[in-house]
């Protein structure tokens, strides 16, 4: 059954265009080859300021963990670069947060997205 991982950062002031850019150029592609779907990211406008919310699917939780290998060996049928770049590019997201948090989700019955 799907999962999907609601992940929250506390972005330094200033970095939510370099968060976007690393994320859609760098990050994306390596986690869409592996299989995994983003739903989007968002950045708060009112509220606790500098927010920034990303919705990811995954086939499972096991799908899930086969991503958290940074810096690793890629998932199955993902180039060995195309990892490489997107390590990098998590390394220097973070490098732009003060803090994540991430909450694994399974959906309602009733209303899968």
């Amino acid at each position: 059954m799907a999962v999907y991982v609601l992940r929250t950062w506390k972005a330094k002031p200033g970095t939510w265009r370099e968060f976007q850019e690393l994320s859609h150029q760098d990050i994306w592609p390596a986690m869409e080859a592996a299989g995994a779907r983003i739903i989007g990211l968002w950045t708060t406008i009112i509220g606790e300021g500098n927010e920034v919310v990303l919705l990811t699917r995954y086939d499972d939780l096991a799908h899930w963990e086969r991503t958290r290998t940074w810096g690793e060996q890629p998932p199955e049928g993902v180039e060995p670069e195309l990892w490489r770049r997107a390590a990098e590019a998590v390394r220097k997201r973070q490098a732009l947060t003060e803090s994540t948090h991430a909450r694994v989700l399974m959906p309602s019955e009733y209303r899968t997205p």
